[in-house]
């Protein structure tokens, strides 16, 4: 009795310990992804992620069943090291500017590496793997508008947001218009509502 009651224990004492390890190991081969994908090259391979992530092949493998899953899971990674994570998600157009000022402001903050991985071929893949539910996030966003614009039109303005909120979009405004956060976000918000007001004028004509 005594040794299965200390089994247990000891079980329940590792479990913890376990879970704390395993979610270690999957942090280091995503930041190894992120690497791997900085440096430039237009694939990723399990092989080169579990070189520079210092785990085998079949870590990986055990953490993520393919390699669309280990794509799949790097945008939400960056997120949470970007502090995006904390940004709150407008819920209407009403909210949009401040949630797209707290989001530019954070992408804006990307160190060097993660700037280099999205600015990378092989991060295509990423985005493309992430781009339902950035659209799926958006067309949310659309279907709160009042007056509500026709459903094509819903669609569009998703659409829109998904290119103008990009990172890529950030970087333009940054480095080669030299515009602020602020600038960035007033412009997002003013090209939406243009946007929004010419869509309402047509469905009520």
């Amino acid at each position: 009795m005594t040794r299965i009651a200390n089994s247990k224990a000891a079980r329940a004492y590792g479990s913890p310990l376990r879970a704390q390890q395993a979610e270690e190991t999957r942090e280091r081969i995503l930041d190894g992804t992120v690497r791997v994908i900085a440096g430039g090259l237009a694939f990723v391979s399990i092989p080169q992620v579990a070189r520079e992530a210092g785990v085998s092949v079949a870590t990986i493998y055990r953490h993520f069943a393919t390699k669309r899953d280990l794509l799949g899971a790097v945008y939400a990674h960056s997120v949470r090291r970007a502090g995006l994570g904390e940004v709150v998600i407008p819920r209407s157009m009403d909210e949009l500017r401040g949630g797209l000022r707290a989001y530019f402001e954070r992408t804006d903050s990307f160190g060097d590496l993660a700037r280099a991985a999205m600015a990378s071929p092989a991060s295509d893949e990423v985005r493309r793997l992430n781009m339902p539910d950035r659209v799926a996030l958006f067309r949310r966003l659309a279907d709160s508008i009042e007056p509500k614009p026709s459903k094509a039109d819903r669609d569009r303005i998703a659409r829109l947001l998904v290119i103008l909120t990009a990172s890529s979009a950030l970087r333009l405004w940054r480095d080669q218009l030299g515009s602020s956060v602020d600038e960035a976000a007033d412009d997002v918000d003013w090209v939406l509502r243009a946007v929004i007001a010419s869509a309402v004028s047509r469905k009520g004509s």
